[in-house]
């Protein structure tokens, strides 16, 4: 019994129509693809004019699905480890103002991370985050010619003192951009655990990002040997509603 379905029909007895909606269909799977790779290829390239002045276009094409996160190799060992901490100015009864003791709030997630190893929970995925966040606000490229131009205070090495602070070369509103919503991600998180903390009259939060680095290698045998421990503050934030 012959098949008599369109689909078994020889491609010159098809009609233009039905030609030229397969041609079409052909000719848009390498353009879109062409596309992504190219987007791809300019999200992953080191700081460059493109990058520049399409920063925004390119990020907002990327993310959050299609970002490219490698963690296959490690060829820089875990030399550190980093958590966060959080603490509040809150209202008390009679008009007053009390400042809470900075809580640990990496450690109960992790902790209860080692205990979900089937099905874990996302909660270390936001705390982690943070610390992350505020630490890779800075495009890597611009960052080494910062560095690189930086200007010297120690006379006689042939480099010009200049004006403190200053960016050479400035920040980039991409950089802006990230910066602010790394901050904003921050204010978020500390507001969600700070209403689990303390309440919902909590008048402001603040973020400490504390850094434990491991021993050296070199100091493995040497008895009692500590890491170095080092933290940073960010200013006090009035706290956000975050939808639990």
């Amino acid at each position: 019994m012959e098949d008599s379905s369109p689909e078994s029909e020889p491609l010159a007895q098809w009609s233009k129509a039905k030609r030229r909606t397969l041609l079409a269909f052909g000719a848009a799977i390498p353009l879109v693809l062409s596309f992504h790779f190219g987007m791809t290829a300019l999200y992953e390239m080191p700081f460059n004019p493109v990058k520049e002045r399409y920063g925004d276009e390119i990020t907002s094409y990327m993310l959050p699905y299609f970002v490219q996160d490698w963690h296959l190799f490690a060829p820089d060992p875990i030399d550190r480890d980093k958590g966060v901490l959080v603490r509040a100015k809150k209202r008390q009864p009679d008009g007053s103002t009390v400042t809470t003791q900075w809580t640990d709030v990496t450690s109960p997630v992790l902790q209860q991370l080692y205990g979900e190893r089937f099905w874990p929970s996302k909660g270390f995925r936001v705390s982690s985050g943070v610390p992350q966040l505020l630490e890779s606000w800075r495009d890597p490229e611009l960052q080494k010619m910062r560095v690189k131009n930086q200007v010297a205070d120690t006379p006689g090495k042939g480099v010009r003192k200049g004006e403190k602070g200053k960016e050479n070369p400035p920040l980039s509103q991409g950089e802006k951009d990230s910066r602010d919503e790394a901050i904003q991600f921050a204010q978020s998180f500390a507001s969600a655990q700070a209403s689990k903390l303390w309440g919902s009259d909590v008048e402001y939060v603040q973020v400490r990002i504390v850094t434990n680095e491991f021993p050296r290698f070199s100091q493995r045998y040497t008895r009692d040997t500590k890491g170095k421990v080092s933290y940073y503050d960010l200013a006090w934030m009035k706290p956000v509603k975050v939808e639990q």
